[in-house]
């Protein structure tokens, strides 16, 4: 009978530390998934942390583009306007200007969020339409005075255009909160 006590009491001291052991084990395993899952969770906030900085950064660059495109070619309405051909200042300026816009736009292309792109192909377009009547006025390849009238239209359009782009930019990046629409 001490016998058989002395060998229950040691299987079930045995089993007690097995049963410790597995346990502190479980803890242990449960630990390291709780230490990679937060880990994981850093570099989720991380990454997207920086994207918000690149796109902040992209949208910014690209605003100011857009914008100093916009001034170069409503500079170069009132040239027209005035002398009726731009001069190798102007040129050179609308150039310069609308090169630097081309290669910001093709940048903020891999940035932007897809509720931006849109509304920044409608802001494209228009710069585009007018950069073409621009050129086509300067050269004299278009009726002047119904050129000027279509340009100065188009000009309208386009503060509207870059307005909602820069809306809808900040929109994204959470400086500005969404309006929606009442219901009627």
């Amino acid at each position: 009978m001490t016998l058989a006590a002395a060998v229950i009491g040691g299987g079930v001291s045995l089993a007690s530390v097995f049963l410790a052991q597995r346990g502190t084990e479980r803890g242990w395993v449960r630990e390291h998934e709780r230490i990679e899952r937060h880990r994981e969770e850093d570099r989720i906030r991380e990454w997207d942390s920086r994207l918000l900085d690149e796109r902040r950064a992209a949208y910014t660059r690209l605003n100011a583009t857009a914008r100093a495109a916009r001034d170069a070619l409503a500079g170069c309405m009132h040239g027209l306007r005035q002398v009726g051909t731009l001069d190798e200042p102007q040129r050179a300026e609308l150039e310069e200007r609308w090169s630097a816009y081309v290669v910001q736009h093709a940048e903020s292309h891999m940035i932007v969020s897809d509720a931006v792109l849109p509304v920044l192909g409608a802001a494209n377009g228009s710069l585009r339409q007018i950069y073409g009547l621009v050129k086509r006025l300067d050269a004299e390849r278009t009726e002047r005075d119904e050129g000027l009238q279509e340009l100065s239209r188009r000009m309208d359009v386009l503060w509207g255009r870059l307005t909602d782009l820069r809306d809808e930019m900040r929109r994204d990046l959470g400086v500005t909160a969404r309006v929606e629409a009442p219901n009627r």
